[in-house]
């Protein structure tokens, strides 16, 4: 193997760097549904599907319908990134570089059934990882927001 070229460690460094913003902005939604589970159900739902439906559920309480269309949006486009962190936290990443252009190759493996698995690729550039991870950023602060609102008016920061 030889040495990497200055621009291919670039790469590297800015592929990291959008993974580690992707990751992070799906891990703070994925935080705040349980939390907020926890707090007003004192159960821990430990699947995404599970949080999401306990989130839903909440907003149908009394003192909670104001928030209830913006919490099923949170809820509803959380799904939208699933695939891409599945990709981020449990991947290889293999950059292959040409003389003006890169490619990224993401590899993971999930369970078919108890003895079988299936490896799944993703090819993608760093412009498009770039927009995704504006994307993430953009709908982690949304959902960030709105549950700081509701945790204030509701008091449930205890």
């Amino acid at each position: 193997m030889e040495k990497p070229r200055p621009e291919q460690i670039a790469l590297g460094d800015e592929m990291f760097y959008l993974r580690g913003k992707i990751i992070t902005g799906y891990a703070q939604v994925e935080f705040l549904l349980a939390d907020l589970s926890v707090k007003l159900n004192v159960r821990f739902p430990f699947k995404i599907k599970d949080r999401i439906k306990a989130a839903k559920e909440i907003a149908e309480r009394p003192g909670y319908e104001k928030y209830r269309g913006e919490l099923h949006d949170i809820c509803d486009h959380l799904v939208d990134y699933d695939e891409l962190r599945h990709f981020m936290a449990h991947g290889l990443v293999t950059i292959t570089t040409m003389a003006d252009a890169h490619s990224l190759q993401m590899r993971r493996y999930d369970r078919k059934d108890k003895e079988h698995f299936v490896q799944y690729q993703l090819f993608t550039d760093l412009d498009k990882l770039r927009n995704a991870a504006i994307d993430v950023a953009a709908y982690s602060s949304r959902a960030v927001r709105l549950f700081h609102t509701m945790y204030l008016e509701q008091d449930l920061e205890k």
